[in-house]
């Protein structure tokens, strides 16, 4: 069988060309996935901080965090007291030394008892101190302190005032380019109803202003009579109780008896004479007879 021999130097040629054909495709395969990964690692980096600004999704405007915090603080204060108009003319007096002022007073007087009522507006940041020292008056029976944060109201009413304080600017404008009479009354109308909503956001604010600067304080005082048995305090009030209560009720018994008999005392005395008197005529009657 004949030898057959290959061409010399073709089929080493050959496969060395396959042979650098696979490096290469090689080396570009993993240089363009080795880009391709950077830059996907670049673009992550860089977007990724973008969502960190991301607006909220209903497009509501945030309280700020760092906003001051809008709080109404009132309080109620019942005290019994030796001297109610005494205690009013010193509620007064130290109203007006802590740079507040007096809403209303009232005095009054309900069977055995001198009552007053009285509100009072002191500085936010007095009113701690204000209420000890009221306390300090009498006999505290009854406080309550009352705090309401209107924080997100208040700044809330502030935005929608710059809104519509622009929106106001606006239509102004266009009334001064308003060629036609219809484009006036239409454009005149819509400044009408802004300037209404503006005037109430104002009041609305106004008021918020004074309410979170001011604090209200509504004192009773009450004031017992000289006449009156009053239980004594803690757990033996509970069992004195039911005698105290008879005793005040036969006191008031007493009295009402007293001026029920001065009432009457002038009927009495009138009914008296009438009888006497049928009484001397029937007598002077029958002694006539007699006498015939």
């Amino acid at each position: 069988m004949p030898n057959i021999k290959p061409f010399p130097g073709r089929p080493v040629s050959l496969l060395n060309n396959l042979i650098l054909l696979m490096l290469l495709c090689l080396l570009l395969g993993i240089f363009s996935g080795g880009g391709s990964s950077s830059k996907d690692a670049s673009t992550l980096e860089i977007a990724a901080p973008s969502g960190q600004f991301n607006l909220p999704a209903d497009g509501a405007i945030r309280t700020p965090v760092s906003a001051e915090r809008k709080m109404i603080q009132n309080a109620d204060l019942t005290l019994q007291v030796k001297d109610v108009p005494a205690t009013v003319d010193r509620i007064s007096d130290l109203t007006v030394k802590t740079g507040g002022y007096l809403v209303n007073s009232r005095q009054y007087r309900y069977e055995d008892k001198i009552s007053a009522s009285l509100s009072v507006k002191v500085p936010a940041d007095k009113l701690t101190a204000t209420v000890e020292t009221i306390s300090g008056y009498g006999e505290l029976s009854d406080k309550t302190i009352s705090t309401e944060d209107v924080t997100e109201e208040y700044y809330d009413a502030q935005a929608r005032l710059t809104v519509l304080e622009a929106k106001e600017v606006r239509l102004l404008a266009l009334l001064e380019k308003a060629n036609t009479i219809t484009d006036m009354v239409s454009v005149e109308k819509e400044l009408g109803t802004v300037r209404s909503n503006i005037e109430v956001i104002k009041g609305r604010l106004k008021y918020l202003k004074n309410a979170t600067s001011f604090s209200t304080v509504n004192i009773t005082l009450e004031q017992a009579l000289p006449g009156s048995l009053k239980a004594p305090q803690g757990t033996l009030g509970k069992a004195w109780q039911g005698l105290i209560t008879s005793l005040n009720t036969l006191i008031d018994f007493g009295s009402g008896l007293i001026v029920f008999l001065v009432v009457i005392l002038p009927w009495v005395a009138l009914i008296g004479l009438f009888f006497y008197l049928i009484r001397y005529l029937y007598r002077r009657r029958k002694n006539n007879k007699s006498v015939e």
